[in-house]
């Protein structure tokens, strides 16, 4: 995804949602140090089997153990959604089977950030956005947090809302 191809009212929306993510959890540097620990961690953060993620300012739940398979299946699920528009169009049987599997595992998972300043109160957010019948998309703070360069992070919390 590409900041700059999104529309005004897109960037404005993402703008403000990070923002109030970012501010929940201490501010803009504690967001995107929590997004940078992440990046280093080997193996991959969500890999932890005890699905407990510790970073320097606060820890992140989600729930149940993702295995290497499931994160594979994920990560090119969110690729091909990000080139296709669409998770599943256009699979062959096998790889639908698969990505359909991982849908129905991670579903149900809710990523929680807990932040360790306990005047912040953090938030949640689901792996899968499921709001629209037949249209599960990977949810856009997801990807924003564990997929997509940290860059495209500053440049959402940088950007600059205009008036009319």
């Amino acid at each position: 995804m590409n900041f700059n191809d999104l529309s005004n009212e897109q960037k404005e929306q993402l703008h403000n949602d990070l923002m109030e993510n970012a501010v929940s959890v201490g501010g803009i540097n504690p967001f995107l140090q929590m997004i940078e620990d992440i990046r280093t961690s080997k193996p991959k953060a969500l890999l932890n089997k005890t699905a407990i993620f510790h970073y320097k300012t606060g820890k992140i739940n989600w729930g149940k153990s993702i295995f290497k398979d499931t994160l594979a299946i994920l990560y090119s699920a969110m690729a091909k959604e990000e080139k296709d528009g669409d998770i599943i169009a256009g699979l062959k049987p096998k790889e639908y089977k698969n990505t359909m599997n991982m849908m129905r595992a991670l579903k149900p998972v809710v990523v929680e950030i807990i932040p360790k300043d306990e005047t912040c109160k953090g938030f949640t957010f689901s792996m899968l956005d499921a709001t629209q019948e037949k249209k599960t998309k990977v949810d856009l703070m997801f990807k924003i947090i564990f997929f997509f360069n940290i860059e495209f992070a500053k440049k959402v919390l940088s950007h600059e809302i205009k008036a009319d």
